[in-house]
């Protein structure tokens, strides 16, 4: 969102227990609510409520009506009642692949959205194996040296892209990390072309993913699905060998989200079963 840094800087300085009470109260009223009912319906004392409110309005989370005294949920609000509502039919459309995913390749299987630039993991199913992968739900991750980033990198806007590559910093995980905007550029073009994206040890020396676009009925990228896992156990060739299932699986997602998937997906089966 577009004032998140300013709403974390808020968590910071206040209670994220208050602030979230208050954004709760302003969501269950119809229409706009005053200070007094605000604190009453909180049981904030005023002063901390109008100091809240006061951060909340510059965040844009709290819109005040300087006539009428009175507040009402504000743009930033309201969109984030939106992306959590996006977020959840997103994984009530993808947890069924997942599953599929998991079973079919016994590894850790991750859906990965994208916020402030940075991938982010929204869901996870651990490998079959004892030893599994370090990702937690809600963990960043960056974009450009991962499978889930990659796929996503790949299909956003040209415009958005080249806001990325001029402000984002490209760290070097390891040597096969691409850092070079150009070399980037190129490697999304392939991502295009094939359909998915892979990490190559690009951003652990061990692991190996590859991950395919999931879009949303706007026909924009919403999201990725991916199978990463140990490179001793999955390695490039093995993880390639799932490219037609996963393309399938992403496929799925974006249709039960309500829209034809963009990229061709071949429906021929290879000899293990996985739709090559």
């Amino acid at each position: 969102m577009h004032h998140k840094k300013e709403l974390q800087e808020l968590m910071r300085t206040y209670s994220s227990m208050k602030a979230l009470q208050l954004l709760v109260a302003l969501a269950d009223c119809e229409g706009e609510i005053s200070l007094a009912q605000l604190s009453a319906a909180t049981g904030i004392p005023p002063s901390s409520t109008h100091r809240i409110l006061q951060e909340m309005q510059h965040c844009g989370f709290v819109i005040k009506d300087e006539v009428k005294k009175c507040y009402r949920a504000g743009f930033e609000a309201r969109l984030l009642a939106i992306q959590l509502q996006k977020t959840n039919f997103l994984y009530e459309a993808a947890r069924g692949e997942m599953a599929y995913l998991n079973d079919l390749s016994l590894e850790t299987i991750h859906l990965i959205g994208e916020e402030d630039m940075e991938a982010i993991y929204l869901a996870k199913l651990g490998a079959k194996s004892s030893v599994g992968l370090h990702s937690a739900v809600g963990k960043r991750i960056p974009l450009h040296c991962t499978g889930g980033g990659k796929a996503i990198l790949a299909w956003k806007s040209e415009s958005w892209l080249e806001n990325y590559l001029a402000h984002v910093k490209r760290e070097r995980f390891t040597s096969k990390t691409l850092t070079d905007a150009e070399d980037l550029r190129r490697e999304l073009e392939v991502i295009r072309i094939q359909g998915y994206a892979v990490d190559n040890h690009e951003h652990h020396t061990d692991v190996v993913c590859i991950a395919a676009p999931v879009f949303d009925v706007d026909n924009q990228v919403l999201a990725a699905i991916g199978i990463a896992a140990p490179d001793y156990r999955f390695s490039l060739e093995k993880a390639l060998s799932y490219s037609g299932e996963i393309l399938r699986c992403a496929a799925r997602i974006t249709e039960k989200l309500g829209w034809h998937y963009p990229i061709r997906v071949s429906k021929k089966r290879d000899e293990g079963g996985r739709f090559a």
